[in-house]
């Protein structure tokens, strides 16, 4: 169990590093200025946040086979910290999901190694990752920092979605600092 949870930590901090710049046209009818894909009414993020995306209600996943909630043991998950981020990506596929051209989280693709401690975690292909720790891993410098602040954090969440719902992994990191 600590295994697996200790990789939910790797998988939510290490999947993204792609920018998707938002589009940005000219539009006569707002008399000149430019605009950009924020004027549709969803609110931008501010940075260190997670996307704040328009979204209806999203009722809580049903518990799937794997763990939502454990603990990490500090040490193992120090030594994920300290190979960074390239060597836990080997272990899966994720690509941008994006909801009108707008960037909304990474989805799982497929776990590459089955044999990983992912394989004991409540994550299926097609799980969109938006936060960790409520913070956005949309780019590079998102995802050192929120690798980065996991060295002294207390707890590891994940917010995904699983298609129409939503679900949250909640790990505690032992010992505590």
């Amino acid at each position: 169990m600590r295994h697996a949870a200790a990789l939910v930590l790797a998988f939510a901090t290490a999947c993204g590093a792609k920018v998707v710049p938002a589009a940005v046209g000219y539009d006569e009818d707002l008399g000149g200025r430019t605009r950009s894909a924020d004027d549709d009414g969803a609110q931008p993020a501010r940075d260190g946040e997670a996307p704040r995306i328009a979204e209806r209600p999203r009722a809580e996943a049903p518990p799937g086979k794997g763990l939502r909630h454990g603990t990490i043991d500090r040490a193992r998950l120090v030594a994920i910290l300290d190979a960074g981020p390239a060597m836990f990506l080997r272990q899966f596929e994720m690509i941008a999901r994006l909801e009108s051209e707008r960037f909304i989280g990474w989805q799982l693709v497929q776990l590459v190694d089955r044999a990983s401690p992912l394989a004991d975690v409540d994550l299926v292909p097609g799980d969109v990752l938006l936060a960790v720790n409520g913070k956005p891993l949309s780019r590079p410098d998102q995802l050192q920092s929120v690798w980065d602040s996991l060295r002294t954090a207390n707890e590891v969440t994940a917010q995904l979605w699983r298609g129409e719902m939503k679900l949250t992994l909640a790990f505690a990191i032992e010992p505590k600092l």
